[in-house]
């Protein structure tokens, strides 16, 4: 007796989630793969696994697949077209019942309840126990409340809020391509909840909220190249920060503009910028360093060095002792890249421009107080070592901290090591016959420059046609 095979049902709505990010199969595959290394849960998925899903070759999904899906694509089993395995009701039973700061907290606690909630609330980590006693999932809650308005209350604040925060995190292992789509819904969601608030504090922490992603995206299309719509987000959250009179989220604002002033070659702009966000930012010092040595920088790039050096030494008095940052330390979501290695990378920086015979010897300590993550801000100190040893002509430095800026920058479109490693080239053709250069200068010329969409535009426009001229 034959058995004739069970008909396979297409998974359209997987393909729909997928079609609706603008990502193709391969590219949804590597989105899974960044987010997968990001909450912990590292997988290989790839395009073959995407097509036997949506197939329906496979009808059901592996828990651990099944987690890293929905912080991907913000959608629960169900509503992404899989049969919901017993091991998936299973991995929620495991998760203890706390409050929201110890969940933040609590590592663990964020690895299991993310296997509940979809994209950014997954991120957050945040679950909450029912009277009878069942896990209710944050995004159900959240939800629910865009339904029922006269529920978007103090708690839907909260969730917002660990959300939003739990993004600026996960912005630190993924390429910017592939977050954006889930802070552009994320935008939505805290846009809806906005509007349905009635109670005076709630609209404000939720204005607040969507201030910050505001932020977030932003810096997420700056990382792109796309200039324009940075200034829209930044512009947005300017707003916001100026609704709610939050001093904090202005001066994160203006100094992510002093980075767009520098790289269209404006450091007067920048340095003014970056100088008025210190200033916004006194009471929070971690922010306040990152601003003080961006406006160091850019006072040194004027050949302003007195001034470069003062503020440096400025800098260095508010984040010589700061701990390392981390998720739930009550401090700035957007500041938790700036720790002892990138302090120092921007001071040996600073130091080379102004002749500082201790660069060398800053970006040494730069190297060493790197951790082992590979995260975006690990290529930005890299590859401002090199430029630092370029600059120093200490070309063995210079190649082993730039090729391995190079690779990082590559892997995760980090457009600030970018821009670095641009700057090194010219400072190392002269040196092009030695051995160390010859090998650092093929990494260098791999990388993608991160060219202004608006320029680009201009290009295809003037560009002429096939065949002419």
């Amino acid at each position: 007796m034959t058995t004739r095979p069970l008909p396979r049902t297409p998974n359209l709505p997987l393909r729909r989630a997928r079609q609706s990010m603008r990502l193709s199969q391969a590219q949804f595959a590597e989105a899974i793969r960044a987010a997968g290394n990001a909450i912990g849960a590292p997988n290989h998925c790839t395009k073959r696994l995407v097509q036997k899903w949506e197939t329906g070759e496979h009808a059901a999904c592996r828990p651990d697949y099944l987690r890293v899906l929905q912080a991907v694509t913000g959608l629960s089993a169900r509503e992404l077209g899989f049969r919901v395995l017993p091991d998936e009701a299973g991995l929620a039973a495991l998760a203890a019942p706390g409050s929201v700061a110890a969940t933040v907290a609590d590592g663990s606690a964020n690895h299991l309840a993310a296997t509940r909630v979809g994209a950014m609330f997954a991120m957050s980590g945040l679950t909450e126990y029912s009277a009878n006693g069942s896990i209710e999932s944050s995004m159900d809650r959240l939800r629910y409340a865009l339904d029922h308005p006269s529920t978007v209350d103090a708690r839907t604040a909260e969730l917002v809020e660990a959300s939003t925060s739990r993004l600026f995190d996960l912005q630190h292992h993924s390429p910017s391509r592939l977050l954006a789509p889930t802070v552009d819904r994320h935008i939505g969601t805290v846009t809806s909840l906005l509007t349905a608030a009635r109670h005076e504090s709630v609209r404000r922490r939720l204005m607040l909220s969507a201030g910050r992603s505001a932020l977030l995206a932003g810096w997420l299309a700056f990382d792109r190249a796309d200039t324009a719509s940075a200034h829209r987000y930044w512009d947005t959250a300017i707003g916001a920060a100026e609704g709610t009179v939050d001093a904090q989220l202005l001066a994160a604002s203006l100094t992510c503009l002093s980075y767009s002033a520098a790289r269209r070659g404006d450091p007067a702009t920048a340095w003014q910028l970056s100088h008025t966000a210190a200033q916004h930012a006194l009471a929070d010092r971690r922010a306040a360093a990152w601003a003080t040595s961006r406006a160091a920088l850019h006072a040194a790039a004027l050949g302003e060095f007195d001034a470069a050096r003062a503020a440096m030494d400025r800098a260095q008095e508010l984040g010589a002792d700061l701990p390392s940052p981390r998720p739930g330390d009550g401090g700035s979501p957007w500041t938790r890249f700036f720790g002892r290695a990138r302090l120092l990378s921007s001071t040996a920086h600073v130091a080379a421009l102004t002749g500082d015979k201790y660069a060398a010897e800053y970006a040494v300590q730069a190297v060493d107080a790197l951790g082992p993550a590979r995260v975006k801000g690990r290529a930005v100190v890299l590859a401002e070592c090199a430029l630092v040893a370029a600059v120093t002509g200490e070309l063995e430095r210079c190649l082993d901290h730039g090729a391995a800026a190079a690779a990082l920058t590559r892997e995760m479109d980090v457009s600030l090591a970018a821009d670095l490693l641009y700057a090194v080239v010219p400072l190392v053709l002269p040196y092009s016959d030695t051995r160390a250069i010859r090998e650092l200068l093929p990494h260098l010329t791999r990388l993608i420059r991160p060219i202004d969409r608006e320029d680009i535009d201009r290009k295809d426009v003037t560009a002429p046609e096939e065949g002419e001229g």
